[in-house]
This record gives C-alpha cells, sequence and structure tokens, in this order.
C-alpha cells in the first residue's frame, strides 16, 4: 500500500513538473520573440533601406496586434479551452517568425511582426489557466516563480543569441533559425498535451459568458487588479528603460558601468521571482506580500530619488528594487488567480495583461518626458509614485475582499 502511494506521489510530481517545463520553455520564446528585432536593427536598416522608425514601427506593430487581440484571445480560452488556443497561437508565432527569415520586404515583415504578435498574445491567458488546472494548490507559488524566470530568461537570452547567430550567418538566418525553434518547442507541447490540464469550467457559460465576464471585470477588485498591473509595471518598465540614463547623467559613470548596474538590478529580479515563489506557497496572505514588498520599492526608489546618497548606496537600492520586482510576481498571479471565477479566468487574466501592457508602453514615454523637465532623478521619483500608486490599488482591492 505504502509503495503505491509513495508510486502515485512520484507519478504526480514527475508530471507536474513536466507541465512547469513546457509552459516556462513557450514563456521562454514567447518573451524571446518580443525583442528579438532589436539587436538586427542595423543589419536590417542597411540591407532593407529604411530608417529606425519605420524599424520601431515593425515592433510596435508586434505590440499592437497583441494589444488589440488580448481580451478575445481571453475569451476564445473560456469558451474552448486553453490548450487549443495555446497550440494555435504560439504555431501562429512561431510560423511568422521563420516566414519573417524569409522575408526581404519591409511591408511583409511589418504584416508577419503583426501576425506574430496576434499570436503571442494568446500565451498569457493559457499560461494562468492550465499550470492553475495542472499543479496542486500547495506547489503553485513555486510553479509561477519558475514560469516567470523563464520569461525574464527569454529577455536575457537575446542580446546574447542574436549577435552570434548575425556574426556566423545574416539577420534574416537568425530569424529563420529562431523561428524554427519555436516550433519545434510549439511540437513538443502536441506531443505532451496530455500532461496539460484545461479548466474544469471550459465552455460552461458559453451562452452568457461574455455577459458574466463584463460583470466580473467591473467589480472594484478586477478593476483594482487592473490598475495595480498598469501602476506596477509602469514602474519596472521606467527603471529597466531609463537606469542607464540617469547614472550616466547624474553620477557620471560610464554606459559600460551603467549597464552592467542595470544587469545587476535585472539578476536581482530573477533571483527574486524564485524567493517570491517559495514565500507564495507559504502562505495564501498575498495582498500582503504585495503591499510589504511594494512599500519597500517605494522606499528604497524615494531614497535613491533624493539624490543625496553615494553611486554605491544608489546601486544597492536599485538591487533591492530589482528583488521586490521578482519577489511580486508570483504572489500577484496567484492573487489575480485566486480573485477570479475559474470560468472566465481566461477573461480576467486577459484583461490584467492589458494593464500591464500599457504601463510597459506608456511609462518610458512618460518618465522621459519628465527626465527632459529636469532632473535625471525624475525617473526615480516616477518610479516611487507608480509603486505608491500599486498600494493603494492593493489596498483597495483587500478592501473590497
Amino acid at each position: 500500500m505504502n509503495s503505491e502511494i509513495t508510486y502515485s506521489d512520484v507519478s504526480t510530481k514527475r508530471r507536474q513538473v513536466g507541465v512547469i517545463s513546457l509552459i516556462s520553455a513557450g514563456h521562454f520564446i514567447s518573451h524571446f520573440y518580443v525583442i528579438c528585432l532589436a539587436p538586427l536593427y542595423i543589419a536590417m536598416s542597411n540591407d532593407l533601406g529604411v530608417g529606425f522608425a519605420e524599424l520601431g514601427l515593425i515592433s510596435s506593430g508586434f505590440f499592437l496586434s497583441g494589444a488589440t487581440l488580448q481580451m478575445p484571445a481571453g475569451l476564445l480560452v473560456d469558451r474552448i479551452g486553453a490548450k487549443r488556443v495555446l497550440f494555435g497561437g504560439m504555431f501562429i508565432l512561431a510560423l511568422s517568425i521563420t516566414l519573417a527569415g524569409l522575408s526581404g520586404s519591409y511591408w511583409i515583415l511589418l504584416f508577419l511582426f503583426m501576425l506574430a504578435g496576434a499570436g503571442n498574445c494568446v500565451f498569457h491567458p493559457c499560461d494562468y489557466v492550465i499550470l492553475s488546472s495542472s499543479i496542486n494548490e500547495d506547489k503553485l507559488g513555486r510553479a509561477f516563480s519558475v514560469h516567470s524566470f523563464s520569461g525574464s530568461a527569454g529577455f536575457f537570452a537575446v542580446p546574447i543569441v542574436m549577435p552570434i547567430l548575425m556574426s556566423l550567418t545574416n539577420w534574416q538566418t537568425a530569424l529563420f533559425i529562431v523561428g524554427i525553434c519555436g516550433l519545434l518547442i510549439t511540437g513538443v507541447l502536441l506531443c505532451f498535451h496530455k500532461y496539460l490540464k484545461d479548466s474544469n469550467e471550459v465552455g460552461k457559460s458559453s451562452a452568457g459568458q461574455i455577459t458574466e465576464t463584463r460583470d466580473a471585470l467591473l467589480t472594484r477588485r478586477i478593476l483594482s487588479h487592473f490598475v495595480y498591473f498598469i501602476t506596477s509595471s509602469a514602474a519596472t518598465s521606467a527603471l529597466s528603460g531609463l537606469t542607464i540614463v540617469v547614472l550616466v547623467s547624474h553620477y557620471g559613470v560610464s554606459e559600460k558601468l551603467a549597464g552592467f548596474i542595470l544587469l545587476a538590478y535585472l539578476v536581482a529580479a530573477s533571483v527574486g521571482v524564485i524567493a517570491g515563489g517559495l514565500i507564495a506557497d507559504k502562505t495564501n496572505k498575498h495582498n500582503i506580500v504585495l503591499i510589504v514588498t511594494m512599500m519597500i520599492a517605494t522606499l528604497v526608489t524615494g531614497v535613491a530619488a533624493l539624490g543625496i546618497i553615494s553611486f554605491w548606496s544608489c546601486v544597492v537600492m536599485l538591487v533591492i528594487a530589482g528583488l521586490t520586482k521578482g519577489i511580486v510576481a508570483p504572489a500577484r498571479d496567484l492573487m489575480v488567480r485566486n480573485d477570479a471565477p475559474p470560468a472566465i479566468l481566461g477573461g480576467v487574466v486577459a484583461f490584467v495583461t492589458i494593464g500591464f501592457t500599457i504601463g510597459n508602453g506608456t511609462a518610458p514615454a512618460i518618465a522621459g518626458w519628465f527626465l527632459d523637465l529636469g532632473s535625471p532623478l525624475n525617473v526615480f521619483w516616477f518610479a516611487a509614485a507608480m509603486s505608491l500608486a500599486a498600494i493603494l490599488c492593493l489596498l483597495v482591492s483587500r478592501r473590497a475582499n
């Protein structure tokens, strides 16, 4: 009897590790594709005869098509299931990148990356639903932390992998190779699809699904999550995008050193994600974890914004801010998962992900405008203000509970 229980436990553990590995691989390639063009811009500009504004439009098209279709993708997940939508979206995404590697036309590239953005937008509704349905409750925190870490790893890999491929081939072949990698990952997901579970509520609310989703999204609790995603992502996006400018302008350090400090911030965030997963599995007070962590983020960015500390003290503040960025991720994901009705989890996740996109998309421009108005330290003030606004959202959400 005991041996049977042990075997069952081991089998369950292996299955859940497999699920986390599969979804994390998809998350890695999804994030990799988001910024895969950046290291190729110079070569693409020379070959295509277009400026950087036109190339930037390709990346904007990727985000715009994804943001436009995010909510319909979430509704589709709730209607037909996350697995089907995930396989279809991943295939469209990877195939579009592969075909982009065969194209020599700017307009075809623009179309293909808009198509890729449409495929990519399905990932975050799907990953939440599959992980929530496939992983035991007491392991969800660690599952989401590994999942978040894999997405960050996708970003980190781009400035390493793409220049290497460029040095060996050209920008078109580089895109083709990473596109094929995405198709292989999609194939692996299909081969092991039996390990992935859908919500038990899929398709149960077909007639009134849109009404039910709308009513849930308009509750104070979900709206506060939406605004929290905007404000918290705005804070971290401002730091990620403009820290180098702040350190060079205010402290007079070299761009190379400032780049290493930004890397330290991002590495700290990755470490924080793992720690956040362990914390999330030890408590169900995810709102409290978020409030305390965001208070620390507000404090350290506020201290950095004062401009009265030394350069290396500022570095310490940034590393702590990076840790808080990572720690909040698993608790944030579990908070949304717990507050969303199971039958419309995909729609709710899609909705708050739009908030995440808004924050990431607008913060660098707004923070840059504040920077142009005066001191470079205005970027830190902006990040501190957004972190404080995120805390207020969490307090509203907690009161709504």
